[in-house]
Order: structure tokens, then C-alpha cells, then sequence
């Protein structure tokens, strides 16, 4: 029997209802899903972080440094680094000396801390034929073989390449090389520009990302402001980076060609400074003792200024004090000398007194009883 139009609508109806009241369930089962997965997130997400947790009971490893000057070590593993100072300063001349100490053991007063140790040096800014400088001053200072210094440091010029490629170019690198320490003269080429704050931070997180990753340093080479009384690095780039490094090496170019190299900032021990310059022949020397020297000339130079000063200072005392002797017929009261050169050279009591003291003591001037005379032949009257 056909069934009628009312019952067909019915159960259109009814199926109608079912689909509706399937899909609504659907729906919570979704929301709930979604709701679960949520959670499930989140307690991964604290889970990760329960990771980066310190405790009483938390074991850190000692910092692993890769250089060292006099014992106190400096440019350690799993973090970054500052070498900053004015332009032509001696920066790059610095990074060869520690390239050299990596290599050799050591050069001069910095050691390395390594034992066969890889170096990465990555030069942005200069071209070939100065870049490759770097190799022949290494091999100078060291006296290595050329098999030895291309196993050991990797030396790469990548002026041609761009901000958006370059930190992409030294992951690979990395990657490929394993090396303890990294050398990047002319880290503000890896960024569009130094004064952007976002990409800044970006960059020397990215950088802070692959020496925790790989567990080496990356030493960046940065210049300071123009300005000869501001030492900071230039820009945000430089503001982030010397927040966020390690340790901070200055170099600063002091008389007789003498780059001095000193550490303002370090997050633990102080690296003593030290100095290098250059020979006739252009080839990098410790310059140490030679600073000794300049700083011992400097010093007498000083003492001879403020000996001659002081000793203009007293002339013109001695001068004041015998011109008002004289005005007196070469002899006056010492408590009247002394109440005279107060007003006269605007200078404390006590002061006065131990100069007429000494000028007596010295034979510049002469006392009578409670008078100070010009000349020891000065008869007082009765």
C-alpha cells in the first residue's frame, strides 16, 4: 500500500530532525575534540618550558672558554661576542692574533683552550686580495704548514652575498665545519639595517639559536660611533649585541701604531688587556713591552709637567711674599706675611704657613725672632 502524502512528510520530517540533531552532535563532539587537543597543547608547551626550569638541584656545565689571556679565559662556547672599536682601529688585526693563539697554541699572551680546534672566519666587508691577508698573517705568526692552516681555519669572503642569504650561508657552515669558534667581521651585513630594532633582535637571537645549537662562539666585529668620547656599538645592532654577548673586547689605537685591546664587559672574569702593533714590515708583534715604555714615558712626562707647574705655582708665591717683605723695608711680622699671602694668593692658612716654612727651610726667606726678612743680614732695631 502506497503510503499517503501526510506520512512520506512525516518521515521527510523525522530524517530531516535526525540530520540536524547528528550534526549538532558532531558539532559538541568537534568543540570538545578541539577543547582536548587545546589542553594537550598547552601542557606540551609546559612541559617544554619545565625543561628551561633552574633548580637547588639543576646541574650546569662550567663555561667552556676557547681562548684565555694570563689564565682568565674569554670568548666561551654556547654564546656570542663583541669585538668593537673605532674604524681603523685594530679589529681585524685582533681576530688574526686570536686565530693564530686557536691554531698554535698560542700567540703572544693568548692561549688557546682547545685542542685541534676548528675556526670559521667569515670577512664581509673587504674584498679578495685583502681577505686572503688574513692566511698569510696567520701562517707568518704561527710558522704552520699550509695543509695544517686550511684543515684548521676556514677563511671565506662573502662581500658578494646578501643580508637575506648571509645568516642562511653561515648555518651551513657551521653545519658542514663543526667549528668551536666563529669570526664574523662585519656582523652589521647581516641585516638590513642597524638602527631597525625588530630585525636587530631577530638577528642576534638567530645568532644566540646556532651557538647553543652547535655549541661554539660567534664573535662579532662591530663598529663603535663616530664620536670620539661614545664607545658604544653603533646602533640598535649594537645596543642588542652588547646586552646579549658574553664578553666584549675593545681595541683602541694608541700613540706609536699600539693596539690596545682591553675588556669592558664580560659577564664573568676580566680578561686582562693586551697590546699588539706592527713592524717595518707590516707583520703583527706583541707590543706589550712597548707599552710599558710608552706608558712609563707618559708618566714621567706628567710628573715633569706637574713638577714644573707646582714649581711656577711656588715662584709666584716666593715673588708676592718678598714683594711684600720689601714693602715693609725687608722685614714684617710673620702673622702679618701670612694674613697678607691668605688675601693675596687666595689660599688657606695652613697652606701659608707651610709654605713660609719651607722657604725659610730652603734659605729663600729669613726668620728673626717673630720676623720673616728678605736677607739674613737684616739688623731689627731695638
Amino acid at each position: 500500500m502506497k503510503a499517503s502524502y501526510t506520512e512520506i512528510g512525516n518521515v521527510q520530517q523525522t530524517e530531516g530532525l535526525t540530520g540536524q540533531v547528528n550534526s549538532q552532535v558532531q558539532t559538541v563532539q568537534g568543540i570538545v575534540g578541539e577543547a582536548v587537543n587545546q589542553k594537550t597543547e598547552q601542557e606540551e608547551r609546559l612541559e617544554l618550558l619545565q625543561g628551561f626550569r633552574i633548580t637547588t638541584q639543576t646541574e650546569v656545565e662550567p663555561e667552556a672558554y676557547t681562548l684565555s689571556v694570563d689564565g682568565v679565559g674569554f670568548f666561551a662556547r654556547c654564546d656570542i661576542h663583541a669585538v668593537k672599536g673605532k674604524q681603523k682601529s685594530g679589529k681585524s688585526a685582533v681576530l688574526k692574533v686570536c686565530a693564530a693563539a686557536l691554531l698554535r697554541g698560542q700567540q703572544f699572551r693568548v692561549k688557546s683552550e682547545e685542542e685541534e680546534p676548528v675556526a670559521l672566519f667569515i670577512d664581509t666587508e673587504q674584498q679578495a686580495a685583502d681577505v686572503k691577508l688574513v692566511i698569510d698573517e696567520v701562517k707568518q705568526m704561527t710558522g704552520l704548514d699550509d695543509a695544517y692552516i686550511d684543515q684548521h681555519l676556514h677563511l671565506f669572503t662573502l662581500r658578494r652575498r646578501s643580508y637575506d642569504t648571509l645568516l642562511e650561508d653561515l648555518r651551513l657552515l657551521i653545519e658542514n665545519l663543526h667549528p668551536q669558534v666563529v669570526f664574523l667581521d662585519g656582523v652589521v651585513d647581516f641585516i638590513q639595517s642597524f638602527n631597525d630594532e625588530v630585525l636587530s633582535r631577530k638577528l642576534i637571537r638567530d645568532l644566540l639559536m646556532l651557538c647553543e645549537e652547535f655549541g661554539c662562539a660567534i664573535v662579532c666585529v662591530l663598529h663603535e660611533n663616530k664620536a670620539t668620547d661614545d664607545e658604544n656599538m653603533r646602533g640598535h645592532l649594537g645596543t642588542v649585541l652588547s646586552q646579549k654577548a658574553g664578553s666584549v673586547l675593545q681595541c683602541k689605537k694608541l700613540k706609536g701604531g699600539i693596539i690596545n685591546v682591553s675588556c669592558p664587559d664580560a659577564r664573568h672574569g676580566t680578561m686582562p688587556a693586551w697590546n699588539i702593533s706592527f713592524d717595518k714590515d707590516g707583520h703583527l708583534i706583541d707590543a706589550d713591552l712597548m707599552h710599558q715604555q710608552e706608558v712609563r714615558a707618559a708618566k714621567q712626562q706628567r710628573d715633569a709637567k706637574r713638577q714644573e707647574e707646582r714649581g711656577l705655582i711656588v715662584q709666584h708665591r716666593l715673588d708676592t711674599a718678598l714683594s711684600l717683605i720689601r714693602m715693609h723695608h725687608g722685614s714684617i711680622p710673620r702673622n702679618e706675611l701670612t694674613a697678607n699671602l691668605i688675601e693675596r694668593i687666595g689660599v688657606q692658612r695652613a697652606a701659608v704657613s707651610k709654605f713660609i716654612t719651607l722657604m725659610v727651610k730652603e734659605g729663600k726667606l729669613f726668620e728673626s725672632g717673630k720676623n720673616i726678612t728678605d736677607s739674613a743680614n737684616i739688623v731689627l732695631p731695638l
